[in-house]
Formats: structure tokens, C-alpha cells, sequence
């Protein structure tokens, strides 16, 4: 009878005993055993024969001899430092931009390597990249060692063998993993099983690096860099590889957000060829930042579950083709990222499974201390506009969002004055805008609400859309639905207007036109008759030239 033998290491992603941070560890080294099999094909290559077997949910890997020999080639296979002295993965070895390589360096040196016995600095380096065809200097510091790179004798005995059972792991290894008092280590240490903590090494290539910015950009250049990190919740190592390998090869700007929704939705949006899932994912975001502005290590200030659905997959990807992208503006040696803030404002309630204009008057008027966010606004209108057009759950308020532009468009057209300038005009209705806007702002209670809607309908003076809808427009002022709904529709609707652009249409035009037309150039005015263009005044001009009958 033969027995199979047992592998060295056989890891499961639906293991009883692991969490989100052991299956993103997992796929890592699925992702860098999948680089290494294009590199080493042969068993013979690699030392002890190694071999691994690789599933979409399983991973075993077996070899001969002496385990720490194996384990040391694989890491230092594994996690490797490039000629710029940049931290460089072998599992991630596609062809990823410059700046993006130093963009991952620096935030796994500022989280998981963040203090300065887990790395040793080389030099300052100094590289030119190109940005919007200009050459920009960037500086960092290099590295000639990171501790994955020699973890090997950390799992292994004095006699060369794993360790049978478990060892103590720290932070850099599992995110969070902190002894608080040094005195009761003994007691109060954390151990991982010996697989766990090999693959726990490989978490890094795993997660995405995003930068997390405040509300305004006043604040963004008094503050040292904050990082939210998305860890998913893995189910299939071959589709989370596939993602992530895309995701390093996104554009720099897009590694810029302002809250921990926005940086796991970008995680399962910023994808290519992967059909969407029927079932929700789910993905935690911590975040690393100084508690105190010297501080020399950044800690996890805060962490966020989230549970993104399909449909706010969706959703958020039309927000992303349709709203202004993240902008990087050059200086004379710097340059900084102006991340879109409604966007992320939207973003945010579609992480949290909320209507993308929920609260909407609250964050706009809460968070906007240097007036950034009502900036954006005006910039933003077209995709306000879009996501009106294609969000079905508005379709009971469009009455009141077409009446309220109808008002805005007539309070617009009585500030214009044809003595002035079309410049002129412009910033009479941004002035008119921005008192609307300051009016709304003021809206605090129901009472506040309706006076400032009654105030405005009948400032416009006559508005066939309300005179036309006035029965489910009604009820949206005088308390039948949330007052503070009204308000952030009104916003929405103050923000998406837009003036109406005049068509023309050919059968507008006056007969005495077409019979000028047609008398100064015979064929241009059949060439509009044959085609039909003008059906209603046909009749009129045949009586006057039979001849266009054929």
C-alpha cells in the first residue's frame, strides 16, 4: 500500500483558522511561485528539487533536505532590492512605472518597515522623471536590506528545520500585531503557526498603497503623508492575482483619495477583463499616519470594514469615466496631486451602500473649511449632470430638480444685461450662484428649507414646470419626506444646472426664408425638400414652386 506524502507546507484559502490579512498573505506567494515558475521551470533549478502546486485555493510546497537552505533561496528569490535601490517583488515583476515603483516603495517603508530595525539605507538617490513632458527630480532613500530578505532563520531551528508550532510575530508581519507592555511579553505576545507566518511575508504585494488626503489642499501641505492600505478578503487566488497585477499599472494620480470608502472601492474598480462578481467582497482599509507631526513611525489610526456591492462596482466606475480625473500639477521642483473631492464625496456613499447623494448637504457645508469643496462643484457639473440622467432612484424627484433649474434659469436670465460683456455676465450669474448657494447653506431646519425654496420659486416669477408638476413637487417642501432629503436634492440641482443651449430646427425657420432660399439658389432649396427635412411648410412652398413636387 502507498502512502502519499504529506507536503512541507499545504496552505488553504478556506482554511477555519485564518483571516483576510492570512488569504492576502497567501496570494502573495501564489502571485510570487507563479513569477518563479516562468523564471525556474525545472525542479532541478531550484534547491532541494522544490515544487509547489499551485490552485485557485490551495497552495502546497514540498522539496528535500534541509529547510532553511529552501526557505532562504525562496525568500531572497522573493523579495529583492532593484539597481535604483527600490524595493522590488518578484511576484509583481510587470512592467510598472517608474514613479509607481518608488510611489510602493516608500509607502511599505513608511508602514510595514517603518521602523529602523527592520531596514538598513543606503543613500539618498535622486531620479528624473518625466512628467506632462517636463523633467521633474525626485529624491529617496534607497535600501541595501529589508528583513523579509533574511526571515528564513526566524522560521527555522538551530538545526535548520521549521519550527514545529508557533512563533512570535510583530506588527511588520501582521498589520496590528503589537505587544502594549514590554515587561508581560511572555504573556501578552502574539504567535502565528509557522506556514501562517512564511505566508504572512507576502502580504505586502497584496495590498494597494493610497494616499489619503485631507478636504483641502491647505492642509494637505502642512501634514506628513497618510497612507490607507487595502487588504481584501480573498476567495480565488488566480482573480485577486489577475487584479492586482492591473492595479500596479494604474496612473499615479489614482493612487490619491480622501477617505478609506474611495480606496476599496478603486480596489475593485480599477480592473480590467474580470467580470464582476454576483456576490458582495468584502475589503478592510487601515490607516497609517503620525500621531504628532515629528513623529519618526507612522501607526494605524484607524481601520474601516467594507462591504462593496456589485452594483456600487458599477456605479462607481460610471462616477470615474464621467467626473474630472485626480490632476498633477508641476512646480519648478515638485509637483503636487489635486484630487477630485466630489467625486470621493460619491464615492464614499457608494462604499457605504448609500444613494451617492446621501448627506450631501452636510459634507459639502460641514467639511469645507477653505471653500475647496463648493469650488468643485462647478468644476464637477457635467458628471453631477450625468449621474442625474442614468440614476433611476431619482426618477420620483426629477420634477422637482427640472423645476428648480427652470427658476434658476429665469433668476440666471433676469442678472443678464445686454450692455455687458459676455465675461461680464458670466461673473454676475457666479456672484447670483454663490448667493443661491450661501442661502442654502443657512438651510438648518425644516422651517429655514421651505422659506428659502418658497423664496426662490417665486423669485423666478413664472415656471411651467412647476405650474405642470406642482402635485409631487409639493410634498418634497412641506415636510411629507426627510427635510434634509430636499436639502441635498436641492444642492445636487443647484450644482447640475446647466443653461439651456438653442437649437435651431429647420422647421422652425419662416416660409418667407425657404422662398428667398430657393430663389437665390433653386437646388440648395430642393436639396432640403427632397430629404423630407421640413415636412411641415412643404405644402406651402410646392404651391408656390411645383416644380419641387419631383
Amino acid at each position: 500500500m502507498i502512502v502519499a506524502k504529506k507536503p512541507k507546507i499545504s496552505l488553504s484559502i478556506k482554511a477555519h483558522n485564518t483571516t483576510d490579512v492570512h488569504r492576502g498573505g497567501m496570494t502573495g506567494l501564489w502571485m510570487t511561485l507563479k513569477q518563479l515558475e516562468e523564471k525556474y521551470p525545472i525542479p532541478s533549478q531550484r534547491p532541494g528539487n522544490l515544487i509547489w502546486d499551485l490552485t485557485t485555493t490551495t497552495i502546497t510546497l514540498d522539496w528535500q533536505g534541509q529547510d532553511l537552505t529552501v526557505i532562504d533561496w525562496l525568500l531572497k528569490q522573493s523579495f529583492q532590492i532593484s539597481d535604483k535601490g527600490l524595493i522590488h517583488f518578484i511576484g509583481l515583476e510587470h512592467s510598472l512605472d517608474l514613479i509607481n515603483q518608488i510611489h510602493i516603495h516608500q509607502a511599505i517603508h513608511d508602514t510595514f518597515l517603518r521602523h529602523n530595525r527592520f531596514y538598513r539605507k543606503e543613500r539618498e538617490i535622486s531620479e528624473i522623471l518625466q512628467i506632462k513632458d517636463k523633467s521633474i527630480k525626485l529624491k529617496y532613500r534607497g535600501l541595501n536590506w529589508y528583513v523579509h530578505q533574511t526571515f528564513a532563520k526566524d522560521l527555522c531551528d538551530e538545526s535548520g528545520y521549521l519550527i514545529d508550532g508557533y512563533i512570535q510575530i510583530v506588527s511588520w508581519l501582521y498589520p496590528g500585531a503589537t505587544v502594549r507592555h514590554a515587561k508581560l511579553h511572555q504573556k501578552t505576545k502574539i504567535e502565528e503557526k509557522t506556514e501562517y507566518a512564511l505566508a504572512l511575508l507576502f502580504l505586502p504585494l497584496v495590498c494597494q498603497y493610497f494616499i489619503l488626503h485631507y478636504h483641502s489642499t491647505k492642509s494637505d501641505k502642512k501634514q506628513p503623508i497618510r497612507y490607507a492600505i487595502a487588504i481584501p478578503d480573498i476567495n480565488n487566488f488566480e482573480v485577486a492575482a489577475t487584479r492586482c497585477w492591473q492595479l500596479h499599472r494604474i496612473d499615479y494620480q489614482d493612487y490619491h483619495v480622501t477617505n478609506l470608502g474611495e480606496a476599496a472601492l478603486k480596489y475593485f474598480s480599477h480592473t480590467q477583463n474580470i467580470s464582476l462578481s454576483k456576490e458582495r467582497n468584502y475589503c478592510q482599509v487601515l490607516l497609517y499616519e503620525k500621531l504628532k507631526k515629528r513623529s519618526q513611525q507612522r501607526t494605524i489610526n484607524d481601520f474601516q470594514d467594507f462591504i462593496i456591492t456589485p452594483q456600487a462596482i458599477k456605479d462607481y466606475q460610471f462616477v470615474y469615466r464621467n467626473f474630472q480625473k485626480n490632476i498633477i500639477f508641476l512646480g519648478k521642483k515638485s509637483f503636487v496631486v489635486n484630487v477630485n473631492l466630489i467625486r470621493a464625496i460619491i464615492a464614499e456613499n457608494l462604499a457605504h451602500n448609500l444613494s451617492w447623494w446621501s448627506d450631501f448637504w452636510e459634507i459639502i457645508y460641514e467639511r469645507d473649511f477653505f471653500g475647496d469643496l463648493a469650488k468643485q462643484l462647478t468644476f464637477n457639473r457635467q458628471g453631477l449632470v450625468s449621474m442625474l440622467e442614468q440614476d433611476t432612484e431619482l426618477d420620483i424627484y426629477r420634477d422637482f430638480i427640472h423645476a428648480f433649474h427652470e427658476a434658476l434659469r429665469k433668476i440666471y436670465a433676469k442678472t443678464y444685461d445686454p450692455k455687458k460683456t459676455k465675461k461680464e455676465n458670466q461673473l454676475k450669474i457666479d456672484k447670483k450662484y454663490e448667493s443661491i448657494r450661501s442661502e442654502l447653506s443657512r438651510c438648518y431646519d425644516q422651517q429655514s428649507l421651505e422659506d428659502f425654496l418658497s423664496d426662490l420659486l417665486s423669485r423666478a416669477g413664472w415656471n411651467g414646470k412647476l405650474r405642470e408638476t406642482w402635485q409631487p413637487i409639493l410634498p418634497l417642501i412641506f415636510q411629507d419626506i426627510p427635510w434634509q432629503k430636499t436639502r441635498n436634492l436641492a444642492l445636487i440641482a443647484l450644482a447640475s444646472y446647466q443653461p439651456q443651449k438653442r437649437r435651431l430646427l429647420l422647421k422652425d425657420v419662416p416660409i418667407k426664408f425657404w422662398i428667398v432660399l430657393i430663389s437665390i439658389n433653386h437646388q440648395a432649396g430642393i436639396f432640403f425638400l427632397d430629404r423630407r427635412l421640413i415636412e411641415d411648410v412643404c405644402s406651402e412652398i410646392k404651391e408656390i414652386f411645383p416644380e419641387s413636387e419631383s
